[in-house]
């Protein structure tokens, strides 16, 4: 069934939704995939014109009644028709969650009338398991929405911040609103596999948001991998047209979406086990190659040293640069760096012998911090010598004198993309 634009009715025909109240509601389903259950659902709210009964957008009748002066009017029965539809749905509710929009840009007309408290109690669904979504972008009144949000919370009424990363979200509002729900957007967690920089800061909001009590929901999880992905980052909740898509209630229906969740989460299970092995085995490589490296190194003094660091990335393909450092942290010999091509070389040059590095934690838990692992890997950062994303794997050496230093190889880490594939390159490089 086609669905109708704000060019395809009129306000008259407005009005006739409202005094009728053609309003209907479907649900999309908000999964925890780690608990293996529906936690709860989004209302969703669509008009049905009053002649032909055809579907109207929410976006379209919110258009034509902001334009005639009736959107609280609308967004209100928005609202109540979500609200009765669950009632009827789920009597008898089992701790799920119900969440909906409320049009914010009026909600300095909600604040002290507590119309969703009223509508609450007049069908018996408690408020601590209602949550209201916020879409700050569109709040003009910011006092208001302070004022409206401690309000409901009151009441027991949940908060989520809708749409954070789709472009206008202000993150200072996060103290104001202080959500239970951060819903990170769909233009975030699109093709979230496959961007690296989209998933630091999807990782980035995951951390604030735990960090300050809040769960996180990834929105619009559309495939395998942006779903996968999104767990694999932190989210806690999902909701997207790959796991359900929204849906009339019927009799059955948390039972229908409920079967959806178990072959997800044994997906996910079964990915980490992979990734744990595979990250075990690039370990494995990497001390083997720092074993080869020591073995060759500790036959030459440190000023023969230089020579043979150029040798290295021959015969260790995944060594993007190979230096020494002394005993007090200082880069004692040049570092070599495999020929690559550069991002950004204006700001990224390689380091000259005597660059101080005993602020990084490569050379201080080696060299200060006593602890059974000879080798040291480093958390994943940018490369100051050579811009690119790299992580550094060190170990301690001495040279043919006898003189203690620490061996500094940069690798750029794998994103594991192609697991079989991956596997099978790693086993064949172990034996």
């Amino acid at each position: 069934m086609s669905v109708l634009s704000a060019a395809d009715f009129s306000e008259i025909e407005l009005r006739m939704i409202l005094d009728r109240e053609l309003v209907e509601a479907h649900f999309q389903p908000i999964f925890s995939v780690r608990e293996k259950k529906v936690i709860g659902f989004e209302g969703l709210s669509r008009g049905v014109h009053p002649k032909t009964g055809s579907i109207i957008s929410p976006l379209a009748l919110l258009k034509i009644a902001k334009e005639a002066g009736l959107l609280l009017e609308i967004d209100r029965l928005f609202r109540k028709k979500v609200l009765e539809t669950f009632k009827a749905c789920c009597p008898e509710p089992q701790d799920l969650l119900l969440s909906m929009n409320f049009e914010t840009s009026v909600i300095d007309k909600e604040v002290g009338t507590l119309n969703l408290l009223h509508l609450c109690r007049q069908l018996s669904i408690d408020p601590s398991s209602v949550v209201i979504e916020i879409l700050e972008s569109r709040v003009k009144n910011v006092e208001a929405l302070g004022r409206f949000v401690q309000i409901h919370r009151d009441h027991g009424f949940l908060v989520a911040l809708d749409d954070v990363g789709k472009g206008h979200s202000n993150l200072d509002r996060i103290p104001l609103i202080q959500p239970d729900i951060l819903k990170i957007d769909r233009n975030l967690v699109m093709n979230l596999q496959d961007d690296h920089h989209r998933r630091e800061v999807f990782k980035s909001l995951v951390k604030l948001c735990h960090n300050i009590g809040a769960l996180v929901l990834a929105e619009g999880v559309e495939t395998e991998e942006e779903t996968m992905e999104s767990m694999e980052l932190g989210a806690d909740l999902l909701q997207g047209y790959y796991l359900a898509r929204p849906q009339e209630p019927s009799a059955d229906f948390i039972t229908q979406v409920t079967r959806t969740i178990e072959p997800v989460a044994e997906k996910f299970r079964r990915r980490m086990v992979d990734k744990f092995n595979i990250r075990k085995m690039q370990h494995e490589r990497y001390s083997i190659m720092l074993e080869e490296i020591t073995k060759e190194l500790s036959t030459l003094s440190v000023e023969e040293m230089d020579d043979q660091l150029a040798a290295v990335h021959s015969a260790h393909p995944i060594a993007e640069a190979v230096y020494i450092l002394d005993a007090k942290g200082l880069q004692v010999t040049h570092l070599s760096c495999k020929d690559t091509p550069r991002p950004r070389k204006g700001i990224f040059r390689l380091p000259p012998k005597g660059t101080d590095y005993s602020m990084r934690d490569y050379y201080y838990y080696l060299a200060e911090i006593r602890f059974e692992r000879e080798v040291f890997t480093s958390e994943p950062y940018v490369s100051p010598a050579t811009g690119l994303f790299c992580l550094t794997i060190s170990t301690r050496l001495k040279d043919k004198n006898g003189i203690p230093l620490i061996l500094c190889v940069d690798v750029v880490p794998i994103y594991l993309k192609h697991m079989g594939r991956l596997m099978t390159l790693i086993g064949e490089s172990l034996h």
